[in-house]
């Protein structure tokens, strides 16, 4: 396994040299994973770190800043292990980007895509998705019963089913009662001590167009860090995206077993239909206008400007 200083080597190596507009023409071979909407999950399948997948992170101003955001990322990784759930091994560097920018790499090691949430519900049997469903609530609960217990530190969530993965997965057993999880996207640190944000949220809009950044941060921002320490927010949160996964059949088991096995942490206020499509619409309609308006900045920068456009786009997703 290569050591911290290698690693960090060859990522610097490769962030100076290749275009995230053009990412396939990178002089280093990269592959990406997946996209964020203020990262890229890529892999270098042609090099000694094939076995790991970096979160790519172009969001930080000084080395201060993306240091402090990497001890946050692993303190929170060692959080949820603390309450009962279970991270991949994680590892962060950063090194000097373009223009004075700095960048986070964030490793974890790189699992079957068949291992993960979404490919689990879309692959497997509905009985073995309700199991996997109760497997995500059980540690959820856990969660956020520890927030009860100590409310001078409180961990938040995005508990969607995409961030969720079977540990050790093999395709030739069913997903049961014992199977055990992982929890996979730990890249917004969401800790509060004392009521006091851990993470600068305005790190939530390097990915935005300057012209939209206030907007944002007036409108939008302070919803957006809330919803995920908010035990009914996450859980509709986790169930409307069963339309994004093209799941939309499994709602309705869903939505029983999440109201009728929460009602602790629910406080009798349950989760209606209306109310996951309705937020599953104005979710879909935000992100969709966010890619959009993001798409034609990167246009602007690097078709009319000659600019370097620091992230690299999704192209249509299917929702």
């Amino acid at each position: 396994m290569a050591t911290q200083e290698e690693t960090t080597k060859f990522l610097q190596e490769f962030e100076l040299s290749f275009n995230p507009a053009n990412i396939e023409k990178s002089p280093i071979p990269v592959s990406v994973l997946g996209y964020g909407e203020i990262s890229t999950v890529v892999t270098f399948e042609e090099s000694d770190f094939s076995n790991e997948a970096f979160k790519r992170l172009p969001l930080f101003s000084t080395a201060e800043e993306v240091e402090d955001y990497c001890n946050l990322y692993l303190e929170y990784n060692q959080l949820l292990k603390d309450v009962g759930v279970e991270t991949p091994v994680s590892h962060a560097y950063w090194v000097k980007g373009h223009e004075g920018r700095f960048v986070a790499y964030l490793s974890q090691e790189r699992l079957l895509r068949e291992a993960i949430g979404n490919k689990i519900i879309q692959q497997h049997s509905r009985e073995e998705s309700l199991i996997l469903l109760r497997l995500v609530l059980d540690k959820m609960r856990k969660l956020w019963q520890q927030n009860r217990d100590n409310n001078e530190l409180i961990l938040g969530l995005d508990s969607q089913i995409s961030n969720w993965a079977i540990k050790n997965y093999d395709n030739r057993q069913n997903i049961s009662e014992n199977s055990k999880l992982l929890f996979i996207d730990t890249s917004t640190p969401f800790i509060r001590k004392n009521g006091v944000e851990q993470m600068n949220p305005l790190l939530f809009l390097q990915s935005a167009p300057p012209v939209m950044r206030p907007v944002l941060r007036k409108f939008f921002l302070q919803d957006i860090m809330d919803r995920y320490y908010d035990f009914r927010l996450v859980l509709i949160d986790l169930i409307a995206n069963l339309y994004k996964e093209q799941c939309a059949d499994l709602i309705p088991d869903w939505l029983e077993i999440a109201n009728h096995e929460n009602q602790e942490f629910l406080s009798g206020n349950t989760i209606t239909k209306k109310e996951i499509e309705k937020y599953y619409k104005e979710d879909k309609f935000i992100w969709q206008l966010f890619l959009g308006v993001r798409r034609a900045n990167r246009f602007m920068n690097t078709k009319i400007l000659g600019k370097r456009y620091e992230f690299t786009l999704p192209g249509q997703i299917e929702r």
